[in-house]
């Protein structure tokens, strides 16, 4: 044989080889181009695994974990096209709105698609925005994986790997840990579908901020366009809470990386969601958040405790979950009953870890607990079952489902007064979550019939008595009971005497104004000053007011009120002409009564075993005193008496930003 036929014969059997290599792969390959952005929508391509079907379908979720809705994902996917390691096409047709059918897979080498940016769609969906995907070229890019990439049916646990090329000014922040990186090009691999649906990424001009807490590198993320916010700043507020996570878990975080990513939507940005909406999504080692951008003294509060709630989800439902959660089909809706601990335990331990460890106080704590008594009383079916609640969230019981983080909560702070009641101090709910987490771990999960069981195995008769009836069951709490045990009194309605700036809802203009707001009716002093819902605020006792120093202000006149004062502020208001006036408005102060439902305070009079559970509750441990339980604990109010309570409803309104003042 000539050298020229030995080379052409050489040349023929490593072009087969490289195709078989390719053809037989058992693993996703994809690419994402987000240099070449065009009618913000952007270019993915597939270098397929080996499939051994002659025909198969490929998917995007019609639900993903922790949004407990139909999102429909395959909406924003278009131009799929199939070709075989020759470049032909192949028949692709749509089955539905997440699902392509592909004849001939088994020469099925290549797919692409196109992207479209969910934040500006015009396309009707119901997908939250922080489970969305958003375009910004140059500015920022919001890649939540489902909205992405596909799959294909029965193939969901192949590997993947992940190449995005993108602008060298943009950096790509995820908890994720990249297998290659260059300033144009980030790689990333993952096991199977779940694991890349847990790892969100953002893309934006690098705002990072990096700090360790025990084992844990924790990362924090920010794009906020008009500079409101930076990462620097939430770092420092995350690193306490982060601190008291650490002692609340036993003195070691369950992650060596997390990473924080905020996403702050400008004053004057159009989206394709609800007025208003926006929030976080929880994943295994990071969470995302959409929230709105404004000065850092508002929304501090509101940055902290969602942040806390999604870390929170560590323990439910990312380590302790049941099979729909853990086997969780992105094809339809196969929900669990135990929202009250996916949700509920989360959210009450997010404020629980604050006030156990000194980050808020014992009252700001229970002001929090009655205001989720009042919203899950007025606002939801106080009679509606957990479970029945949880298995229809995504459907019939779609509108109920805000109760997850009011009466879940509240189911939780009763369960963990009562674990530490039964034990005389021992065993609290903390140490139930441990349990649970060791029987159960990140690999298994419990069937949803045997929870209770398993909690009841774990606890006391009684505990899978009071889930049955308050969980399982369509009885309302008795609160006064449940508090009651650790020395808390519960007031249906109370009223005080408190200085006040007329009950007044304050909000931001898209000028950037700080405006009055619809809201609940301004109270006596707010009539008696005379503002009009839609005024903007100028001044208040002569002191300029703007979003940045607006909670600085009226913490200061607060604080200094006197009966009979003069009171003065300057509003901008609307004539009939439409042109904006500058008007003074004057009142002498005095106080008004404020009125608090489901009011939760420390009794005066607690007994000293009332007084030893509610340590055991509210103190951490090293803080703890040489109070001893009593040899004799006194007997708490007769749970049966207090159940067959009659409860009020009374309506309730909605407010913004620091409530009414």
């Amino acid at each position: 044989m000539s050298k020229e036929k030995r080379f052409r014969a050489l040349l023929l059997v490593g072009l087969l080889a490289f195709s078989s290599v390719i053809y037989c792969q058992r693993e996703y390959r994809y690419k994402v181009d987000l240099i070449k952005v065009e009618n913000d929508t952007v270019n993915v391509e597939l270098q397929v695994p080996k499939l051994q079907k002659s025909h198969v379908t490929f998917c995007f979720p019609k639900i993903i974990p922790g949004t407990y809705a139909v999102s429909d994902y395959g909406k924003f996917i278009s131009q799929v096209k199939a070709f075989d390691n020759t470049g032909k096409r192949l028949p692709v047709s749509k089955l539905s709105e997440d699902k392509w059918k592909i004849t001939h897979a088994n020469s099925l080498t290549r797919l692409t698609y196109k992207v479209s940016d969910i934040f500006d769609t015009k396309i009707k969906h119901n997908i939250y925005p922080m489970a969305a995907t958003n375009f910004e070229v140059g500015k920022d890019f919001v890649i939540n994986t489902p909205g992405f990439f596909g799959f294909f049916d029965g193939y969901a646990q192949l590997p993947f790997t992940i190449s995005i090329a993108k602008p060298a000014s943009l950096y790509g922040s995820t908890s994720l840990i990249a297998a290659q990186q260059t300033p144009e090009k980030d790689v990333f691999k993952v096991n199977n579908v779940d694991a890349l649906y847990d790892s969100p990424i953002m893309y934006s001009v690098p705002d990072t901020t990096t700090v360790t807490v025990g084992n844990c590198h924790v990362l924090v993320s920010v794009y906020s366009p008009n500079k409101l916010l930076t990462s620097e700043e939430i770092a420092k507020w995350m690193s306490d809470i982060l601190d008291a996570a650490k002692q609340y878990l036993g003195g070691k975080l369950p992650a060596d990386k997390y990473a924080f990513l905020y996403y702050f939507k400008g004053n004057k940005v159009k989206h394709s969601f609800p007025a208003g909406l926006g929030g976080a999504l929880e994943h295994t080692t990071s969470s995302f958040y959409y929230l709105p951008e404004m000065p850092a003294d508002l929304i501090k509060s509101t940055i902290v405790n969602a942040s806390t709630h999604e870390f929170f989800h560590i323990i439910t439902p990312l380590t302790i979950a049941s099979k729909e959660v853990k086997e969780f089909n992105y094809n339809k809706p196969v929900l669990s009953k135990h929202l009250w601990l996916y949700e509920g335990v989360t959210e009450y331990t997010a404020h629980y870890v604050q006030v156990k460890y000194g980050l808020t106080s014992v009252q700001e704590f229970l002001d929090k607990l009655s205001e989720k008594i009042t919203n899950s009383r007025t606002t939801y079916d106080d009679t509606l079952p957990f479970t029945k609640l949880s298995k229809g969230s995504a459907g019939k019981y779609a509108r109920q489902y805000g109760n997850v983080y009011e009466k879940g909560a509240l189911i939780a702070a009763c369960l963990d007064i009562y674990l530490l009641h039964l034990s005389n101090g021992t065993y609290g709910l903390k140490n139930l979550t441990h349990d649970l987490g060791i029987r159960y771990g990140k690999k298994r999960y419990f069937n949803d019939d045997e929870l209770f069981g398993a909690i009841e195995e774990l606890t006391y008769p009684e505990v899978e008595d009071f889930l049955n009836k308050y969980v399982a069951g369509s009885s309302p709490i008795p609160y006064e009971y449940f508090f009651g045990l650790a020395g808390i009194q519960f007031s249906p309605r109370a009223e005080t005497k408190i200085f006040s700036m007329g009950g007044i809802v304050p909000s931001i203009s898209e000028k950037g104004i700080v405006v009055i707001a619809p809201g609940p009716p301004m109270n006596e002093f707010g009539k008696k000053v005379g503002y009009k819902v839609g005024d903007e605020l100028y001044a208040i006792d002569g002191v300029k007011v703007s979003p940045l120093n607006l909670v600085h202000v009226i913490d200061s006149i607060k604080s200094t009120m006197k009966e009979g004062d003069n009171y003065e502020v300057r509003v901008g208001r609307k004539n009939k002409a439409g042109d904006v006036d500058t008007v003074l408005l004057k009142a002498n102060v005095f106080k008004v009564t404020k009125t608090e439902l489901n009011k939760l305070a420390p009794m005066d009079n607690a007994t000293p075993q009332q007084k030893f559970i509610r340590q055991k509750w509210l103190t951490a441990p090293e803080n703890v005193s040489t109070l001893q339980p009593p040899a004799n604990p006194a007997d708490v109010n007769s749970i049966d008496a207090i159940t067959k309570a009659t409860y009020s409803v009374i309506s309730g309104a909605a407010v913004r930003l620091l409530g009414a003042i």
